[in-house]
């Protein structure tokens, strides 16, 4: 008797994952008349969406010049220009209508009296170059109840929970050379609940599982279902995967104690003017904190770290002491901290206590790794492409698309803030509804033969023996990614992760899963594993090609990489046997004098921060609380500033 049956199912669409993205393809996709299956590890709606600050871009909502070029030209200038302009010209152009769909299923916003408009947050946040930040009282839940209801209001989806995708199912097309070679057909399920295997037949397939961050565990500020899952089984089936190196990671997260190791404590906004880094010794090793981007601050704490001076738990000191102690502008420092990232300032009173909470001693803080901007191929419809040009939609896999942090082109070297729950809807609706046009079009019926050997693989492990345990297999993995392809990386490193990653490999098949089939913990574990070492292998071979640091990826052994420099983006592909190749596509730079502007403002910024130090302590006091008026009005409160970028309304503030 087999150790679990095998169910069948057809669906037009499968969608992977509820998040934010994924319920906006499966709503967009019944919308237009398809049969969807919501695939979903957690319940439906809990995802990162659901605990982000839940601030989103909406273009136009605080200026009425912000036009969509300025927009799409604002994401690739953040970006390196790693970005896809055809994919950044969609965001710009769908933002606003993707966020009214959000109000269509329950999201509220407080509304300008004057301009009719959402409330947008009164200053250009995360490296944005106009307001179009819209804030909710309600963070992230209220996003997650959105998607809630998009999931559960359309009778033509069904989901299963506690459910992993473990696979696509593929076929060849026998079509031309230009044309996709391959079709999706389909993709195996594990309904840990019922304990079955469900063999789902469908045309279209939309991957929008989230992350990679759990790879990084406990040092990630996201949900622990994040084990990089959508970059895996597109790989297996043989989809492209584009700049898999660029990881971001938030700089300020708390190292101690272990119920609170991994959390958000701030942004270099945070810091504000007078804020800065040391070492153990004291030392400063940073200074200008909040004008600089996260991954300066991140590499400039590790380091510290990997020369001996870090902190006990392998961070630095974040020392705000100096904003605190301005006679004037001190007060106005406090009150700034305590609203402007509130749910990052709580997480550091509670986790540090009532001192720091005070700002009278410095905060223990370090890396953590926070949003995958790579990811599977693909064109401003979330289709699968391939090909050697940065357009070409030749060699992608035909009914494959991905949303969300699954898809990777949006954002290049850098999320600007509040993009992120934007993406979702704009890029979720685009891939659900191109992927029901996909399965309007298909005529061919899926050979069930096609599922046979992946149903005899999976049933086999059941059972498994073997000395390894999953679990403790996954602990290995995390603490050696982080130290190999974490926030700083060196040539001898990666290669050391592609070393361990062959080894974990071998001891995968050693792991022990017993016979059971529900809620049978130890095959998650394994498919999980399976996953995360699929995806570290991706990431350390984008790193390896990348030689220098731009945007998230930091390179100790390697230059900074110019902005006037030619931009490429990694992309790799798993081969026939299973390891990764790796390539470079060229992507349009900037034109020079747009670099030249933005240089030029960036060395201003620099220069009236050093003009701020050298200031006497009375007038240096004065002009500070004249700019913390001006940032926080008369209500004396800061506006919120959300995880994503570079600079927040205190860099901003700077300019005027």
């Amino acid at each position: 008797m087999m150790a679990i049956d095998t169910e069948w199912r057809d669906y037009d669409v499968i969608v992977v994952g509820s998040g934010g993205a994924g319920a906006q393809a499966a709503s967009v996709a019944a919308e237009e008349g398809a049969r969807v299956l919501v695939v979903s590890k957690d319940p439906i709606g809990c995802s990162d969406t659901k605990i982000s600050e839940g601030i989103a871009t909406v273009r136009a909502s605080g200026a009425d010049d912000d036009t969509e070029e300025g927009l799409s030209v604002n994401l690739r200038m953040g970006g390196g220009d790693l970005n896809v302009a055809a994919i950044t010209d969609a965001f710009a152009e769908d933002s606003q209508a993707g966020y009214d769909r959000l109000r269509t299923q329950g999201l509220r916003p407080s509304i300008d009296a004057e301009r009719h408009t959402p409330q947008s947050l009164p200053l250009p946040l995360g490296g944005h170059t106009k307001r179009r930040s819209v804030g909710h009282k309600n963070s992230g839940i209220a996003f997650g109840h959105a998607s809630w209801h998009a999931v559960i209001q359309e009778s033509r989806i069904d989901y299963l929970e506690d459910a992993w995708l473990l696979d696509l199912v593929t076929e060849e097309t026998g079509a031309a050379e230009s044309a996709p070679s391959r079709r999706v057909v389909g993709g195996l399920v594990y309904d840990a609940s019922r304990g079955l295997l469900v063999a789902v037949r469908a045309p279209a397939v939309v991957i929008a599982a989230g992350g990679l961050s759990t790879l990084f565990f406990p040092k990630t500020d996201t949900m622990r279902g994040n084990t990089g899952d959508g970059y895996a089984v597109a790989a297996r089936a043989g989809a492209e995967l584009v700049d898999m190196e660029q990881v971001q990671f938030l700089p300020f997260c708390l190292a101690s104690p272990p119920s609170y190791e991994g959390l958000c404590a701030g942004e270099p906004v945070t810091a504000s003017f007078l804020g800065v880094l040391r070492d153990r010794n004291g030392k400063i090793i940073l200074d200008g904190v909040y004008l600089r981007t996260r991954a300066e601050c991140s590499a400039a704490i590790m380091r510290a770290v990997e020369a001996g001076n870090g902190s006990p738990n392998g961070g630095a000191y974040l020392d705000m002491t100096a904003n605190k102690k301005q006679p004037l502008s001190g007060p106005y420092f406090m009150r700034f901290l305590q609203t402007c990232l509130p749910s990052a300032y709580n997480n550091a009173r509670q986790a540090l206590g009532k001192a720091a909470g005070k700002c009278e001693v410095e905060w223990e803080v370090r890396p953590g790794a926070h949003y995958q901007m790579g990811g599977i191929r693909a064109d401003e419809h979330g289709a699968a492409v391939g090909g050697d040009g940065a357009g070409d939609t030749a060699l992608g896999i035909a009914g494959l698309f991905a949303a969300g942090q699954a898809m990777g082109g949006v954002f290049g070297a850098n999320r600007l803030g509040s993009t992120a729950l934007t993406e979702n809807v704009v890029f979720g609706t685009r891939a659900g509804r191109a992927a029901a046009e996909t399965a309007r079009a298909s005529r061919a019926a899926p050979d069930d033969a096609a599922f046979a050997p992946l149903i005899a693989e999976t049933v086999k492990r059941f059972g498994q023996k073997g000395g390894e345990a999953g679990s403790a297999l996954k602990l290995e993995l995390q603490r050696e990614s982080w130290d190999c392809i974490g926030p700083v990386r060196t040539a001898a490193r990666i290669d050391r992760m592609a070393s361990l990653i062959g080894e974990w490999r071998t001891r995968l098949d050693r792991v022990s899963i017993p016979v059971h089939a529900v809620w049978n913990q130890a095959f998650v574990e394994f498919a999980e594993l399976r996953n995360m070492l699929e995806t570290a292998e991706a990431v350390a071979t984008a790193a390896r090609e990348r030689d220098g640091s731009v945007g998230g990826h930091v390179r100790l052994d390697g230059r900074n990489i110019s902005a006037f420099s030619t931009p490429y983006s990694t992309v790799v592909r798993r081969d026939a046997d299973g390891g990764y190749r790796v390539r470079r596509v060229a992507r349009p730079r900037q034109p020079l004098k747009r670099l030249v502007s933005y240089k030029m403002q960036e060395n201003w910024r620099k220069l009236q921060v050093k003009m701020l130090l050298m200031m006497p302590k009375g007038m240096q006091d004065k002009k500070l609380e004249k700019r913390y008026r001006a940032i926080m009005g008369a209500s004396g409160k800061a506006p919120e500033i959300v995880p994503g970028g570079a600079e927040g309304a205190v860099g901003e503030a700077t300019r005027a």
